[in-house]
């Protein structure tokens, strides 16, 4: 079942925001910004084709700041049990 992923996507803009914000000015921060939002879609993009074994696994892989962010993201759009079920982290509210 489809559902929009209104935080994931939120995330992604915000992170897209920071990568305009530090270009021209830290370009190291702007690329690790745009690591960051590239992260955010693929985990988007594997979350609407139903991989979520393969989200899973993507998500295990990024670093810790970002996969909080997504994890969290999720929770929102999907509930926290959905967050535990399938991608095994737990939520504390």
């Amino acid at each position: 079942m489809y559902k929009f992923l209104e935080n994931v996507v939120a995330l992604e803009k915000n992170l897209m925001q920071d990568v305009i914000e530090f270009e021209g000015v830290d370009q190291d921060m702007a690329n690790m910004y745009a690591q960051d939002r590239n992260d955010v879609i693929k985990a988007k993009h594997l979350y609407n084709t139903c991989q979520v074994t393969e989200l899973s696994k993507h998500i295990d892989y990024l670093d810790t700041s970002i996969r909080e962010g997504v994890v969290i993201a999720f929770a929102k759009d999907l509930g926290d049990e959905w967050v535990l079920n399938n991608l095994g982290y737990q939520v504390c509210a």
